[in-house]
């Protein structure tokens, strides 16, 4: 036997789709929300004669038990499907409207459907894997994420397997799962830095896109045109290009560097664009955009307690109008993002005021039983916030989004800046860690004080392992700084503050424990970003009797 006429063999002992009938070409079974009304199955004529439904039966399979299939629509005699058309079998809510209404009820997986002729002949599709034997071809397909639907691509593809004929794709119902080209943004890769920009600051933008064709994408022939779209407006960002050809089935990442548009809620849209696209409606991705100020910002960040009152943050309003807390969301760098739970229904952050949202509500009443109770607001999943720096420098970012996703405001900080159970603080000059012990909740930012000298100490006379409050006013608006004991000797006895980022004017709680009684020298040394340095003196006296 010639290679020719074994592989003919071969490829004829191992199909999956019997001969001279409709194909089962796709299925759409789990769709983004509610599957009612909204599942199909497509069959396909691929030959050159029509063929008759009548008496077909389109089953599902319920994976759960061996050999468990319900009939969900069974040809009539004027079902027929024409050379080369397509018949869709599928809910009320089909667009377009689908050859047959059925009501499929289809499992999201790992499930099957077949299709079952009147001579017994059988076509089945699997999706998912399978504890039992008759649910798919071969190996099952794998499964598709909500929104999309299980296609065969090519869609005259038969390689004896439901994982090789099947992937997941965006639904067609009616069309051919892969035309000649078509280009598709890819859904959700839309990206903006920085997500919060000022009017006409620089903005990053990147898209992914994707040749869904069957033929190959020439360099240049693609093209992704990024705008702003508002409120009956739209504001043209410029285009951008892939690098290269796109092969079939290939992806490219599209960057464009941009000038944001006016102040104001935008809907950032990136459109891919290929002479003789069959497929326009893939063609856009989007993502809601900021530019300026939002209606909340963040201004105070608890990413290390020490008092079991667990992370939170606190939000302030700038604006004249009072904002609706519910519904808001908060996210971490790593994309986990947790929605707020209002204190009461309503509850609103006023003008001026504040609001904590907070990981744990409950510890943290508890660990500050002052505060007024409704304007502290819960948020589940919470987002934990990194106490480690990454190899960027920063240990995470806190975002904060409008309830349709907008965003409103974004900080991003550095772990080692403040000490354990120190919040960091947002000030005129930036961030910087709190002088309260624990933080600020509800409450303006506790800013020391100009003090008469560089560096003083209180008390100046302490028990045998207690602590002294370090303050300082330096000469230039931010520093790192070490604080160090010395005995009357000048010696170096004890490093008591690790040298840290301060601000300009800053106070600490210094621990003495482990001195014992005497007079010491405490010393402040402190270091600007252009090298300047300052330092200062105190005196303390630990009581007791010296050794």
């Amino acid at each position: 036997m010639s290679a020719a006429l074994l592989a003919a063999a071969l490829a004829l002992s191992t199909a999956c789709a019997p001969a001279s009938r409709a194909w089962i070409t796709e299925v759409f079974y789990d769709a983004a929300g509610d599957d009612a009304g909204l599942e199909f199955v497509e069959l396909a004529n691929h030959g050159a004669a029509p063929v008759a439904l009548a008496g077909a039966r389109l089953e599902a399979g319920d994976g759960s038990a061996p050999d468990r299939w319900s009939v969900r629509w069974t040809g009539g005699p004027g079902d027929t499907v024409r050379p080369g058309a397509r018949f869709v079998v599928g809910g009320a809510r089909v667009a377009p409207p689908p050859d047959a209404v059925a009501a499929l009820d289809l499992q999201n997986g790992p499930d099957a459907v077949r299709l079952v002729w009147p001579d017994g002949a059988i076509e089945v599709v699997g999706w998912g894997p399978h504890e039992f034997a008759g649910y798919a071809c071969g190996a099952p397909a794998a499964d598709a994420a909500p929104g999309l639907s299980l296609a065969r691509v090519p869609d005259d593809a038969d390689f004896g397997s439901n994982a090789l004929d099947f992937r997941p794709f965006a639904p067609s119902p009616g069309r051919a799962n892969r035309p000649a080209r078509d280009a598709a943004a890819v859904r959700g890769a839309l990206a903006a830095r920085p997500a919060r920009p000022a009017p006409g600051a620089p903005l990053a933008l990147e898209a992914r896109v994707w040749n869904a064709g069957a033929e190959p994408a020439a360099a240049g022939a693609l093209r992704v045109a990024f705008a702003a779209a508002g409120e009956g407006s739209e504001w043209p960002l410029g285009e951008a290009a892939p690098a290269g050809a796109l092969a079939p089935g290939d992806t490219a990442r599209v960057a464009l560097d941009a000038a944001a548009p006016p102040a104001g809620r935008w809907r950032l849209v990136a459109r891919a664009a290929l002479e003789g696209d069959a497929e326009p409606a893939n063609d856009a991705d989007s993502l809601a955009l900021r530019v300026g100020a939002g209606p909340l910002e963040i201004v105070e960040i608890q990413f290390q307690p020490a008092a079991g009152e667990g992370e939170w943050i606190e939000v302030a309003n700038p604006g004249p109008a009072p904002v609706e807390i519910a519904g808001w969301t908060l996210s971490d760098r790593g994309g986990t993002r947790g929605t707020v739970r209002s204190a009461a229904p309503g509850a609103a952050v006023p003008p001026g005021g504040l609001a904590v949202l907070a990981q744990d509500r409950a510890a943290l009443l508890a660990r500050f039983p002052a505060l007024d109770s409704a304007r502290v607001h819960a948020v589940m999943p919470w987002p934990a916030l990194n106490n480690t720096n990454g190899p960027d420098g920063l240990a995470d970012a806190a975002a904060l989004a409008e309830p349709d996703g907008t965003p409103s405001d974004e900080a991003a900080y550095a772990a080692g800046t403040a000490a354990g159970g120190c919040t960091l603080e947002r000030r005129e000059d930036g961030w910087w860690p709190s002088p309260a012990p624990g933080g600020t909740p509800l409450a303006p930012p506790r800013i020391p004080a100009p003090l008469a000298r560089r560096f003083e100490c209180a008390p100046r006379r302490v028990a045998a392992g207690g602590a002294v409050r370090a303050g300082w006013d330096l000469p230039f608006p931010r520093a790192r700084a070490r604080i160090e004991a010395y005995d009357l000797t000048g010696r170096l006895v004890a490093r008591l503050l690790p040298e840290m980022a301060v601000p300009a004017r800053g106070e600490r709680e210094v621990s003495l424990a482990g001195l014992p009684p005497g007079l010491y020298v405490l010393a402040l040394v402190a270091r600007a970003e252009d090298g300047a340095t300052a330092s200062g003196a105190a005196a303390v006296r630990i009581a007791g009797s010296a050794p």
